[in-house]
Parts: structure tokens; sequence; C-alpha cells
């Protein structure tokens, strides 16, 4: 037990040699990435749908067309990011290289420890040895490697905080789309699907009690008071 304490401990106190950036490295970065990915999934069958598109805009057409665009310029770019992240320098020299050039305005370092196999926050006064790790091992490149390594890992930066500035403008439509508005749409375009199938199963509906017409009757009942009204 007091060798596992001391085992701990010594992980614990050696988190700094493998530094990285916390709000800037690329587990963060795909993970940012991965969520904007998804909410343009979530929004994808949009783009086909120009009506509900129109819909969920609150009916102005103008604001529709500009966000369809946006959102197409968003998913374009991400998918040329994800590319650009499997670069030989990114992958190798990232994470190293912001800690060593004492990158701290990205909230500070984190520290990989050994023994819970996972990043920790380490304390200020430990940059400094922090960025001297990462700087032993990105001074093992060759001053052209070097080169082509920041060009590299700059890129992604200003890559990101691009892509991450075009999101975060977007994100009210975005909240719009997946909030209980976005279900109700969804809803009307499933009534729309199976109402085709309920009307080929009861031959235009002159047969009542069919599995396909109960199902749609029981999406109907779902939908809000409010738009029956409308």
């Amino acid at each position: 037990m007091i060798a596992e304490n001391m085992r701990k401990e010594k992980a614990k106190n050696l988190r700094y040699k493998r530094p990285i950036a916390t709000d800037m490295n690329l587990s963060s970065i795909r993970e940012a990435l991965w969520e904007m990915e998804e909410t343009c999934g979530d929004i994808e069958w949009f783009e086909s749908d120009e009506e509900n598109l129109i819909a969920a805009m609150d009916g102005d057409e103008d604001e529709a067309y500009e966000f369809k665009m946006a959102f197409i310029d968003l998913a374009t770019e991400l998918e040329r990011f994800q590319s650009d992240l499997e670069e030989e320098y990114v992958a190798d020299c990232f994470d190293d290289l912001l800690p060593a050039m004492n990158a701290t305005y990205f909230d500070g370092f984190l520290g990989f420890d050994t023994y819970e196999g996972d990043y920790f926050g380490i304390s200020p006064f430990e940059y400094k040895h922090a960025q001297k790790e990462a700087e032993k091992r990105v001074c093992r490149l060759t001053k052209k490697e070097l080169l082509e390594a920041c060009g590299q890992c700059l890129k992604v930066v200003v890559q990101f905080l691009a892509v991450k500035y075009r999101y975060d403008c977007l994100e009210a439509s975005f909240r719009i789309l997946k909030d209980e508005h976005m279900q109700i749409l969804k809803l009307f375009k499933a009534i729309e699907e199976q109402y085709e199938k309920a009307n080929e199963e009861s031959h235009g509906f002159k047969f009542e009690y069919c599995a396909e017409v109960y199902e749609l009757d029981k999406m109907l009942d779902r939908v809000p008071q409010e738009y029956w009204i409308q």
C-alpha cells in the first residue's frame, strides 16, 4: 500500500514532463470538432427541405438561405480541417510546441499523470519546468523540420479559431433547430411518411382499423394543440 501511494505521488509530481495547453491541444480540438459535426449532422436533413428550414426561421426566406449557405461552408471547412489534423508534424509536435513556446494564454497547461493515465492541471510554478521538457522534445528537430512543424501547427490554431468563430455565430440558429421546434418539424416529416403508409394499407383510408392508420393517429395525437389552431 505504501509503495502504491509512492508511485501515485511520484506520477503526480512528474505531470509537468508531458504538458499540453489546456484549451488548445489535439484532444480538445478533436472533441470540439466532433461536437460541431454532431450538431451539423442533427440539422443536415434541412438542406433538402427548404420549407421546413424557412419555417424554423419564422418564415424569413433570406435568413434561411444565409443560414443554409453558412452551414454548407462550415460543414465543408470541418471536413477539410479533419484532414489537416493528419499532417505529419501536427500529430508529432502540436501538443509539445505550444508548451515549448510557453503559450500559457490557452488557460495554462495540463500534465499527463502516468499513474492515472490521464491529463490533470498543474500549478503555475511548474509551467517553467513543463516548458523546458516540451522544449527538449521540439528541439530534436532540425531547423528545416522545425519550420515545417511550426507552419503546420500554426495553421491548425488559426483554422480552429476560425471554425469555432463560425460555429459560435451560427449557434443561435443551431439552438432553434435542435430545440423543441426541431422535434416538432421532425414529427411533421414523420407524419407525412406515415400518412403514405397508412393511405396505402387502408386503400385510401377506406378501412379504419389498420396498423399503419393506428400509428398515424398516435403521431397526430403528439402534435401540440396550438399547431392545430394555426
